[in-house]
């Protein structure tokens, strides 16, 4: 249940950023020019990350939220043989426990698996942007939706081509209502 007196009667996390829209969008805006933006990670590759990252961060909403994207983007959870991409998953998570730990070597890890440097700096910012959700959902108290609301909310998001116009579609209506 979230914590505050203004979320109190929310179910939804996105509901607590719509509340503050304008504080908010350029969160998602920023999630949007990352994920859409890539060098070589795909948009499916970039949920996995997020939901590595909800997990560790025991952000469970996060966590729902990457799940129901990983289905809308016809991807799969299950990331055993995918040896590229763990190369990711490893540096993302020590990124996102302690930045300060990031060495050269990490680096050299992920150009070793085949992937440039620019790719090193997208997943930089995309730790970074999740590292935020994470911590506003479990900061105000958003649990877990049922997995049908997460697996609709990614469908509509993979459907409008990104957050960003899912969240100004929900402004526009709470603005005409």
């Amino acid at each position: 249940m979230p914590h505050l007196s203004q979320t109190k009667n929310m179910d939804n996390f996105l509901e607590a950023l719509l509340r503050d829209h304008q504080r908010y969008l350029p969160i998602i805006e920023f999630l949007d020019a990352i994920i859409l933006n890539t060098s070589e990670l795909s948009w499916a590759d970039c949920e996995q990350v997020g939901l590595a990252l909800g997990e560790q961060n025991k952000s469970v909403f996060c966590a729902g939220i990457r799940t129901g994207m990983i289905k809308a983007l016809g991807g799969d959870t299950n990331l055993n043989g995918n040896d590229k991409l763990q190369a990711i998953l490893t540096f993302a998570q020590k990124l996102n426990e302690d930045s300060s730990s990031v060495t050269e070597m990490d680096i050299q890890a992920i150009r070793d698996a085949g992937w440039n440097d620019q790719t090193v700096e997208d997943v930089v910012g995309l730790v970074a942007v999740l590292k935020v959700y994470s911590i506003l959902a479990n900061g105000l108290g958003f649990k877990a939706l049922p997995e049908a609301a997460f697996d609709e909310m990614g469908a509509a998001t993979v459907q409008m081509k990104g957050y960003t116009p899912v969240f100004r579609s929900f402004m526009e209506k709470i603005q005409a209502a």
